[in-house]
């Protein structure tokens, strides 16, 4: 029970999209001015999923002091163990925190950019677990997750090393923004019926399900509009054109999503791979770009 419970409050998207933009932003240093310090790279990803992971375990906390989110059968003694052992791996993950973080001061390395940085990162991880407090907050909650997931990510690792903004960092993640939330409102929508008998809000419960499927379709053309944007007003190109040949498999998820809509079968795991797809494609081809300049 303990596995079970630990791997669902792993989200395994978020995660890899965390990760994923890290790298990124990595990348980007070794394109502006070549990256050295391989450890603090390392120890920077280290931080923010700790970070991110301490979250989701108190909110699992949080959510077993209620005895309808009990898993079936279980008795009060098993919650009491399960509570214990998060709690006992939480406190773990946050003294890995604490010592990474009294390593950077002392070398010097929190200056004030992107200590206002990672505040802002915790502030968008505070207002992600208060959500499941205020039920007025979850429609809203894959905005934050924008934040936490996709902006904060390859900033924090671009500020890690550099203390000099590059306007390449500002535009990088913006064409990542609207996909993203086109994969997260996906996923909202294939489990719309189950959230919306169970009262379960979410984006699509309170936004409806017909119209959160026209918003996926304007997002997915709205990501490649961004990264034609981005061009045109200066991005290397040499960069960026390896993200338009993703543009086909965009079309293949936007005619997925309106035989839905029409009333076909959904293909739920072929749209998902083609949003899943469209998102970390261009990642890999933008930050494989950044390493081999």
């Amino acid at each position: 029970m303990i596995t079970k419970t630990l791997l669902q409050a792993i989200k395994p998207f978020r995660l890899v999209s965390l990760i994923t933009t890290y790298i990124l932003g990595a990348g980007l240093v070794q394109y502006v001015r070549t990256l050295r310090d391989y450890g603090l790279m390392i120890q920077g990803g280290i931080f923010i999923l700790c970070l991110v992971l301490s979250v989701e375990f108190i909110r699992v906390i949080q959510q077993l002091l209620d005895p309808n989110n009990w898993p079936k059968d279980s008795l009060l003694n098993e919650i009491k163990r399960l509570r214990w052992t998060i709690a006992l791996i939480t406190a773990t993950l946050l003294t890995v925190i604490v010592i990474i973080l009294i390593d950077w001061m002392v070398r010097g390395i929190l200056w004030q950019g992107l200590t206002l940085l990672l505040f802002g990162f915790f502030i968008s991880l505070v207002v992600y677990y208060i959500a499941d407090i205020r039920r007025s907050l979850l429609p809203y909650r894959i905005l934050i997750e924008v934040l936490i997931f996709v902006v904060f990510p390859p900033a924090i690792s671009f500020f890690l090393h550099s203390p000099e903004p590059h306007r390449v960092l500002s535009l990088v993640f913006l064409g990542f923004i609207p996909v993203y939330l086109a994969y997260r409102i996906l996923v909202q929508i294939k489990s719309y019926q189950h959230d919306h008998q169970y009262e379960i809000i979410t984006f699509v419960t309170y936004a409806g399900w017909e119209r959160a499927m026209v918003l996926h379709n304007a997002l997915i053309l709205v990501t490649f509009l961004i990264f034609a944007i981005i061009a045109a007003i200066g991005f290397p190109w040499f960069l960026l054109w390896p993200v338009f040949l993703v543009f086909p498999i965009g079309l293949l998820e936007i005619w997925l999503m309106e035989r839905v809509r029409r009333g076909a079968k959904p293909m739920w795991g072929l749209m998902q791979l083609a949003a899943g797809c469209v998102f970390f494609i261009p990642i890999y081809l933008v930050g494989f770009a950044f390493w081999i300049r």
